[in-house]
């Protein structure tokens, strides 16, 4: 116990760091939402940006926790905590982590809604990110994250900050380059982002999607298994 609370007191500037990020995405979201109403919009209805881009925020900060996943193993070893409890109480730290960046999404949804109430009279909002989701939606978003952080700083640990960005960059571009390229296929388009898409739709046709849904399963326990191996076997190194 006193291991993981000088865990937590080592690396109590990961939640500062979202929670100044998501303050910072928060604002921005927040006079978009206000340029758009005063230039744009008539009705002065836009969703609440801010309060979405925190929460979206809260995924970047969780994420980022793993390019400085080697440093926290390192520091932790010589520190004299075992690898065994390392790869328990780092996700456990991340997790409330995660925690407290959706407390204070919510928060700033909240001022977020009363901020436009109280300049838009007659405002509604037609759209609630924070209503709308269940809260098994959290726990699968917190453990998504806790998964993603673990495996990202085992590669880091492995091969580095260069193994890393080699994972990082493709995985952020992915979703809209899949996107954009199902989009042109679909669309019937004989781009290469459209050859794209058709090899995306073929493959996806090859199973049904409980098998597809199980296959993820196995390789998301395979990853976990190969970044636990990575963290048992690295030597700590500062």
């Amino acid at each position: 116990m006193n291991f993981f609370i000088k865990h937590m007191k080592v690396n109590r500037n990961g939640v500062v760091i979202m929670l100044i990020f998501q303050a910072a995405l928060f604002l921005t979201g927040v006079l978009i939402v206000l340029a758009i109403n005063a230039f744009v919009n008539e009705d002065r209805d836009y969703a609440a940006i801010g309060s979405m881009m925190a929460l979206i925020a809260t995924v970047f900060g969780g994420l980022i926790r793993g390019n400085g996943g080697a440093y926290r193993y390192h520091m932790a070893v010589s520190m004299g905590q075992t690898r065994r409890f390392y790869m328990l109480a780092d996700p456990i730290l991340t997790a409330m982590n995660c925690v407290v960046g959706i407390a204070f999404a919510w928060v700033l949804n909240k001022f977020e809604l009363w901020l436009y109430t109280m300049l838009y009279p007659g405002w509604e909002l037609d759209f609630d990110l924070h209503s709308v989701m269940a809260w098994w939606f959290y726990l699968i978003f917190i453990v998504g994250i806790c998964i993603a952080d673990f495996c990202f700083g085992a590669l880091q640990l492995r091969f580095g900050a260069k193994g890393f960005a080699a994972i990082w960059f493709p995985l952020c571009f992915a979703p809209m380059i899949i996107t954009n390229s199902l989009d042109a296929a679909r669309g019937g388009s004989t781009s290469l982002l459209a050859q794209i898409g058709y090899g995306i739709l073929f493959v996806a046709g090859l199973l049904s999607p409980p098998v597809w849904s199980a296959v993820g399963i196995v390789i998301l326990l395979g990853l976990i298994v190969i970044s636990a191996l990575c963290y048992r076997t690295a030597e700590a190194k500062m």
